[in-house]
């Protein structure tokens, strides 16, 4: 693994921070055409697609409910406890984000407030072409439900039955519409919604599309923002680990090759240490895991495009190319990893000591996995049970309140040259 003396200024921290996919103009086009179609087409359009690109063997996209049962069944005993563990302790930590409505009296008679509601109709994308995501299910659907979603609505491009775990999962949280569709196809089908060939609606769009795709499910999922709500458009997976020579150098580099599994060659897989002979121990730790690895040739891949051990002269500099990186997943293993933790502004989820492995928050802790990528930790949040909520004003004026603001208020309608909303609220007086 290639180990790099650094500043914050280093043109490599540039070049991290600069990482992307981008989209061939020819994908993007495909992706447009896919959705003009759905929009047209309705459900027909959408089986057709169903179809050719995600492997529907029948006429019906609509998994059965049988179906989901039956694939349930399969799942081993040990898995449903872990799954089931693994769903309180999202659903504990995401009850902690309710919000509640509130009001608030005024002098003359005035009543404000916001009013909280859930979103009614929810889409998620569940991948199923590269890997098996039960745990996508789990974290996106447990927020939603815990913010009150009537309807949850599930897409996923399924290879031959559903997969066991995610069956059991979707029966576990009660969520029985399920289509077999995947990448731009399945987006338009949850923003457009789908009408049968007698203009019947059979699948009603949603408010929102969370969850990750295929690069064709992230681009459809920008485009149709605004006809819906979505999460994000989620870039490839980082881990950023913090770590003096206090650390295991074993631990690092396991969890540098947790994200570097995933294995799009974008991914990111940065150590920053203060101490060389720290560096070298991680790197040799990172080459014996990846030699004896089934997945070697993934990993150099990743590793060799994004796979960093930066040494940095002071955690000054450490904490600065940490917070500019704003990583998806940041790790502290140092000796003081409280106080370190403290100082990070810009991170999606931060790991402190060495027990605390990414894949715990990845899989089980609570907190959600869905996180802000590509720098986004800047301004962006992990997604949580806000995201369901919708806020409303709520405004209630007296006459007698009215009466003494009309005139203030019709003052400031009438300088911006809107003459009837002044006129409004002077009819009024």
């Amino acid at each position: 693994m290639q180990i790099l003396k650094v500043t914050p200024k280093s043109a490599e921290i540039e070049r991290i921070c600069g990482r992307e996919v981008a989209p061939s103009k020819e994908i993007h086009d495909k992706v447009m055409d896919i959705l003009a179609d759905i929009k047209k087409g309705g459900l027909a359009k959408a089986t057709a697609y169903a179809q050719k690109f995600d492997g529907l063997k029948g006429k019906s996209i609509r998994v059965p409910a049988s179906a989901i049962a039956k694939s349930a069944a399969k799942c081993p005993k040990e898995l449903q406890k872990a799954l089931r563990q693994a769903i309180r302790n999202v659903r504990d930590f995401h009850q902690n984000q309710m919000e509640e409505s509130w009001l608030m009296e005024g002098k003359d008679g005035v009543v404000l407030g916001q009013r909280i509601r859930p979103m009614k109709r929810v889409g998620l994308y569940v991948p199923g072409g590269a890997g098996i995501y039960p745990s996508t299910v789990i974290m996106n659907a447990v927020p939603a439900l815990v913010a009150g979603v009537e309807d949850i609505v599930v897409v996923t491009p399924i290879k031959g039955e559903i997969n066991r775990a995610v069956a059991f999962v979707l029966q576990e949280l009660g969520i029985t519409e399920v289509y077999h569709i995947g990448g731009a196809q399945a987006i338009g089908l949850l923003a457009y919604g789908a009408k049968d060939a007698k203009g019947k609606t059979v699948v009603e769009r949603v408010d929102k599309i969370v969850g990750p795709g295929n690069v064709f499910a992230a681009i459809a999922k920008k485009d149709v923002f605004g006809i819906v709500d979505i999460d994000m458009v989620a870039g490839p997976s980082e881990v950023l680990v913090m770590a003096d020579n206090t650390c295991d150098p074993d631990f690092v580099a396991a969890d540098l090759l947790s994200q570097a599994e995933h294995g799009s060659g974008f991914e990111a897989a940065v150590c920053i240490t203060d101490n060389m002979d720290t560096a070298q121990m991680i790197s040799a730790c990172v080459d014996v895991q990846v030699e004896n690895s089934p997945k070697r040739e993934l990993l150099e891949k990743v590793l060799k495009n994004f796979g960093r051990i930066l040494v940095v002269k002071d955690w000054f500099d450490g904490v600065e190319i940490a917070n500019r990186i704003a990583p998806e997943h940041l790790e502290v293993m140092t000796a003081e990893a409280e106080s370190m933790a403290a100082q990070i502004e810009n991170a999606g989820a931060v790991f402190i000591g060495p027990w605390s492995s990414e894949p715990v928050g990845d899989y089980f802790a609570g907190p959600n996995h869905v996180l802000p990528t590509n720098g986004t930790g800047r301004f962006f949040s992990p997604l949580g049970v806000y995201d369901f909520l919708k806020r409303m004003s709520i405004i209630r004026y007296s006459e007698k309140a009215i009466k003494k603001n009309a005139k203030a208020i019709a003052a400031v309608a009438t300088e911006e040259g809107f003459i009837h909303h002044a006129a409004a609220v002077l009819k009024r007086l």
